[in-house]
């Protein structure tokens, strides 16, 4: 018999930990990166002793917000105040509900006056395109839903590869393939680097507990960056470890 909300099954089960811990749901599968490269020991080391690189490019949606009405729009729906969010910078963004009840949070980069890219979770990419479906906004929504958990062999395509380079060997990679000391960028601020011949946006971010820097751009140069970055790493004496998804999701502990 199907429940009726949440509260049912909590109220019947008698001890949420316990039916938590005894689920037969199955633990969350991160899509196409692999769970290792080497082993999950090894990779979470990697963001402590040197340098670890994170292939964030297909477990999260992309929100693009476009037109007259996207920032209006977004504040509209979020917590968030846009009266000091410029060019070129980052933030959580929280969407909410009229009552007020959280519906999750995304990364949002404000990329022109009235452009926006949103990168989270699902269920708020779908309630922004929903609210976005229902109002009167000025707002032209293009949403890139996270890849498959299981492409069974079918090619894999996002709009964004993304990278995320950490660790405290991280810098040396960054001046070699820029091909030169890298500016500063201050915390949850974009700027422009090289890598090899491409010019990408850049975040100053941290998940590990480490300093780098989450870099993305077409997704057709994904390959490309990719081997760059494994180069640079290779030139500048820097043992950068690829992590798998299995690591990946124990880098928040940090």
């Amino acid at each position: 018999m199907t429940k009726a909300s949440l509260a049912a099954v909590m109220k019947e089960s008698g001890n949420p930990v316990e039916m938590l811990r005894n689920s037969k749901i199955g633990m969350y599968v991160y899509p196409v990166v692999a769970p290792e490269f080497t082993n999950w020991r090894d990779e979470q080391r990697a963001w402590r002793d040197s340098a670890v690189l994170f292939d964030q490019t297909h477990h999260m949606d992309e929100l693009i917000v476009e037109g007259p009405d996207a920032e209006k729009f977004l504040a509209h729906h979020g917590i968030n105040s846009f009266s000091n969010f410029d060019l070129n910078r980052a933030k959580h963004f929280v969407p909410v509900t009229p009552n007020g009840h959280v519906i999750g949070d995304h990364i949002i980069f404000r990329e022109r006056e009235d452009k926006f890219i949103l990168v989270g979770r699902a269920p708020t990419a779908n309630w922004l395109k929903f609210c976005a479906a229902i109002g009167k906004w000025s707002v032209r929504i293009i949403h890139d839903p996270r890849s498959d958990s299981r492409p069974d062999g079918e090619r894999v395509m996002r709009t964004h590869y993304r990278f995320q380079i950490q660790g405290p060997d991280a810098p040396k990679i960054f001046e070699k393939m820029n091909g030169g000391p890298v500016q500063e960028i201050k915390f949850f601020h974009v700027d422009w680097i090289n890598i090899g011949s491409k010019k990408v946006q850049a975040l100053r971010h941290g998940m590990s507990g480490a300093p780098g820097l989450e870099v993305w751009g077409p997704y057709a140069d994904k390959h490309y960056v990719l081997s760059v970055i494994l180069q640079s790493a290779k030139d500048a004496g820097v043992d950068l470890v690829r992590c798998g998804s299995r690591a990946y999701s124990t880098n928040t502990l940090e």
